[in-house]
């Protein structure tokens, strides 16, 4: 199809190897950074990257503050710049590069070093975030020459592998979930066009295209939102539900030219997130809606069924259903210009 296509298609086999590496050979890597977070007393943590390296942490922010561990997470130019002063030796900075060569990210973890221990999440080798950090993880995609999805895919899987280990969670069940959304992605890649086409016939006309999420999937909606600009330089925005519903639905107002892809891996009665989802089709616009609930047909709405995995495991689901519908939109002939 085209060369983001080509580099999506990879990411079920690759969600595979690399739990198969950080749960088998990897899995001394994971288990130091544990054992030094609890020798050295240290009481949080700080993810810091830039771009979709920095949306990829939402996977997991919350699922750590809510086990104890609090978690924060800024872009490496403002945490080296202004927020510096968040770092003291009880904390563990998370940095990740997919090139490992971030101006920012270096700047930031030079600086860090000097107080705390740094773990290093990058994709190429040889790169300085890998010879700067305490603990260097890479991210194992293989080359990536397209907009970022499968280094976006595994850094997600990473995070949380580090994070459910950090929580002594990394267990069987972890385990399985992972390997379910393998296997899902896997089925959904194999027959992408299929799965996608009727996606795409549903989204063409639009000029405008919101991503409205919550918690863990603002990961998947922010990364969206970037590859929507570079591929199809769309003015494309990320809105949390609650805060769309203080005056941005109005956009909904441009009906059929407009599209909200909502990210609720569950959608219930009563809810901000239903206020909107009917609010949206009450005035003419399209919602597709990833979700694991039960959606009833109806005109302007398309739902894609996802599988029913822990709140920090979803984006990984969310995220390929979304890209292939993505790269549809790009065509046949589209090539990375930039």
């Amino acid at each position: 199809m085209n060369g983001f296509i080509d580099e999506v298609c990879t990411q079920g086999r690759l969600l595979r190897e690399v739990a198969d590496f950080y749960r088998n050979s990897g899995a001394k890597q994971i288990g130091g950074i544990a054992e030094r977070f609890k020798q050295k007393g240290m009481t949080r943590i700080i993810f810091t990257g830039m771009g979709s390296s920095l949306y990829a942490m939402d996977a997991v922010r919350s699922y750590l503050t809510g086990h104890g561990i609090p978690a924060l997470s800024f872009s490496s130019f403002e945490l080296s710049r202004f927020q510096f002063g968040q770092i003291d030796d009880k904390t563990l900075v998370v940095a990740v590069s997919q090139s490992g060569n971030s101006m920012e990210v270096v700047e930031l973890v030079q600086k860090a070093k000097e107080i705390t221990d740094v773990v290093g999440i990058y994709n190429n080798e040889g790169c300085v975030l890998e010879k700067l950090a305490d603990f260097p993880l890479k991210i194992r995609a293989g080359r990536e020459i397209s907009i970022t999805s499968k280094t976006y895919e595994l850094t997600m899987l990473i995070l949380n592998i580090l994070a459910h280990k950090l929580t002594d969670e990394l267990d069987d069940s972890f385990w399985e979930e992972a390997e379910q959304a393998a296997r899902w992605s896997e089925e959904w890649l194999g027959n992408w066009e299929e799965n996608s086409r009727p996606m795409y016939e549903f989204a063409k006309g639009t000029e405008l295209f919101d991503l409205l999420a919550n918690d863990t999937s603002l990961a998947t909606a922010r990364q969206l939102s970037l590859a929507y600009r570079e591929g199809l330089h769309n003015s494309t925005a990320v809105w949390e539900c609650a805060d769309y519903a203080h005056g941005q639905y109005h956009s909904a107002k441009m009906a059929e030219k407009y599209l909200a892809q909502m990210f609720f891996p569950v959608l219930e009665e009563g809810t901000k997130e239903m206020k909107m989802f009917r609010f949206i089709l009450g005035h003419g616009g399209k919602v597709m809606i990833y979700t694991t609930s039960k959606i009833k047909e109806q005109e302007r709405v398309f739902a894609v069924k996802l599988p029913r995995l822990r709140d920090s495991l979803m984006p990984l689901v969310e995220s390929v259903a979304a890209e292939t519908m993505l790269g549809m939109l790009f065509g046949s002939e589209w090539v990375k210009d930039h």
